[in-house]
């Protein structure tokens, strides 16, 4: 339901820009009640996540089902704020008389993400790196470059992954995904075979991300890897 909603505001700006209907302040608003609401609920599944790291194992389905849930809403909230930008830039364009038709951002964006969500990993890579190409500088561009690791992740192709894991680091400092990137460039080493890498980049989450979800995660495999050493 609430990926028709998002399509439906990417054709909603689309039909702003070639003109179709009038553009006003209040969808902006109503975007930004979007996305706290949405913000409200990722809140709430963070909170479930760190009791059910109370309860169950990590490598449990219910966490694995509860990471994906986060990481779907997570997409959302990005998205909304995305497509504000892009009303943003619309009503300035129509307000200095120049509404010319172009892309937006979050609908490109959209369209590589719905062929990552359908498993056609090859093309939404392909999207994801030319939205990476076209637009360097929108918020949405850390997120981009994420889920192309996430799409040689979802083949197994676990050095293609690492790589692109590791771009977000390196150029996306700030970033607030730079946690789940090294998280997953953890977990990439250890299907490598490279557990004393992986365990030297769990520790390293611990250290920068004491209070993040991840670290939950770090956590759980230090645990893992300190009673193995026992035996």
């Amino acid at each position: 339901m609430k990926q028709c909603k998002l399509a439906l505001i990417g054709f909603t700006a689309m039909l702003f820009i070639c003109g179709c209907i009038p553009l006003n302040s209040r969808e902006i608003t109503n975007l930004k009640g979007e996305v706290s609401q949405l913000q409200i609920q990722y809140r709430e599944l963070q909170q479930n996540h760190a009791d059910l790291y109370t309860k169950v194992d990590a490598a449990s389905i219910t966490i694995d089902v509860l990471n994906a849930s986060m990481q779907d809403l997570q997409n959302k909230v990005f998205v909304l704020n995305q497509t504000i930008q892009d009303f943003q830039i619309i009503l300035s364009k129509n307000l200095k008389g120049n509404s010319s038709e172009s892309v937006l951002p979050s609908s490109l964006y959209q369209s590589a993400y719905g062929d990552f969500s359908m498993g056609k990993f090859d093309l939404a890579y392909s999207g994801f790196q030319s939205f990476v190409n076209e637009y360097p500088n929108v918020e949405l561009v850390p997120q981009a470059q994420f889920y192309m690791g996430e799409c040689f992740y979802s083949r197994k192709h676990w050095e293609k992954a690492l790589e692109e894991y590791e771009k977000i680091e390196q150029n996306y400092k700030s970033s607030e995904l730079v946690s789940s990137a090294r998280l997953k460039m953890a977990l990439c080493c250890e299907l490598l075979g490279k557990n004393s890498e992986a365990k030297t980049i769990f520790l390293s989450i611990i250290r920068d991300f004491p209070q993040s979800q991840e670290s939950l995660t770090a956590k759980e495999k230090i645990k893992i890897y300190n009673n193995a050493q026992k035996r």
